[in-house]
């Protein structure tokens, strides 16, 4: 009885464990990860806009004196 904790062998239970922390930890990389490719994404959107701001008004820029 002492290697079982109410008919779960404790092997068993430490395995499930931590396969629960290692799990918690790749959902933690991923959203990470996630969060790097939109800050990517908007970081290329932002280029592009401003590109194609600068080439529609080439020529064009008001200026004040």
């Amino acid at each position: 009885m002492a290697d079982s904790i109410s008919g779960i062998n404790s092997s068993s239970l430490l395995a499930a464990v931590l396969q629960q922390a290692s799990n918690k930890q790749e959902l933690a990389v991923a959203v990470v990860k996630k969060g790097q490719e939109v800050e990517a994404a908007q970081g290329e959107a932002a280029l592009k806009l401003i590109d194609s701001a600068a080439t529609a008004a080439a020529g064009k820029i008001d200026t004040y004196v």
